[in-house]
């Protein structure tokens, strides 16, 4: 049922949770997480269950507030491209959206505080960061997907930081090749959405330089995060070595069957073939953010909250789909 139609004869109720169910996303919310438990694990594999629930809970609230606030800062826009959205269809009041996008920052910082309060440091960055691309950034080129990245990256040494007083900075390493992922899948975002950010007046950078400069772009982040997971282990960091190169292959594969079915497209690139890719790099990230807990010697752990989290995301997306997308 589509959103235009959901608003006759259905109780409110029903309208309203089905409203925010959309606006978190529900096929997104579990990779935060995992990072920030990855982060965690690698840094102390024999850590407190408390501790690595702390490191998943915080980084997920934080991306649920983030997504709040992507719908706030977008509803001009998303009236103009997308007016199925939760805002701009009215299911969900714009001052709704920034109060449980305030509330959500305050909650998950309150509680990274109270891990360790050295991590104030880290969630303000990550939530001045994440706003600026909301607000500002993300119609700045290739600047705004950089920027959006980072919080990906720092949620990996909050992530150490909840297991032990200061980052874990032989972790640094693989923060850059989250940060370096996250610009990518974020840039392949932009690519969907270039058709809509053009008529709304949104530079975002395949607006700015076109679909040939955007998949030299996706390439490149691409290579650079793939270059820095391989050449990790080399630094001598103690994991398991077979066992992080074999699941590293299986992002490897999907990122790359992501990143080739954008190459091959025509030009201009239609936006279902964008949409697909993304849809491979959503479960992509979940592999990506569980298999250093495999490496790391917790495999029961992986699977645990792999597992379920990659079915969730699939079948969300499976759900969602004609919400997101009611034209496609």
């Amino acid at each position: 049922m589509l959103p235009s139609q959901i608003m006759h004869g259905t109780p409110a109720i029903r309208v309203t949770v089905l409203a925010h169910l959309e606006a978190c996303r529900p096929d997104t919310i579990f990779y935060a997480g995992t990072v920030g438990l990855s982060g965690a694990i690698l840094a102390d594999p024999d850590a407190p269950g408390h501790l690595l629930f702390f490191a998943w809970l915080v980084p997920t609230l934080a991306w649920i507030a983030s997504l709040y606030g992507g719908d706030y800062f977008d509803r001009e826009l998303d009236a103009l491209t997308k007016p199925h959205r939760p805002i701009p269809s009215g299911r969900i009041s714009a001052k709704t959206a920034k109060n449980l996008m305030i509330g959500l920052i305050g909650t998950s910082g309150l509680v990274a505080v109270l891990v360790n309060p050295l991590t104030v440091l880290l969630a303000v960055a990550a939530a001045v960061f994440g706003i600026a691309y909301a607000s500002k950034l993300k119609g700045k080129g290739l600047w705004g997907n950089i920027s959006r990245g980072l919080p990906t990256a720092l949620t990996v040494l909050y992530g150490s930081m909840t297991v032990q007083p200061l980052p874990a900075w032989e972790l640094v390493p693989l923060a850059l090749m989250f940060w370096i992922h996250d610009s990518g899948s974020n840039l392949l975002g932009a690519l969907c959405d270039r058709d809509g950010d053009r008529r709304g007046g949104y530079l975002t950078y395949p607006v700015q330089r076109g679909d040939e400069a955007t998949v030299r772009g996706l390439k490149m982040f691409f290579l650079g995060w793939v270059a820095i997971a391989a050449l990790w282990p080399v630094l001598g960091y103690g994991i398991d070595v077979p066992i992080y190169y074999a699941a590293l292959l299986v992002v490897v594969a999907l990122g790359g069957m992501s990143l080739s079915s954008v190459v091959r497209a025509p030009r201009p690139i239609p936006r279902a073939v964008g949409l697909r890719a993304h849809e491979i790099v959503v479960a992509e990230r979940i592999v990506l953010g569980t298999f250093l807990i495999a490496a790391a010697g917790r495999t029961e752990l992986a699977l645990l909250v792999g597992v379920p989290s990659l079915a969730l995301t699939l079948i969300a997306r499976h759900l969602m789909r004609r919400r997101y997308e009611p034209g496609r």
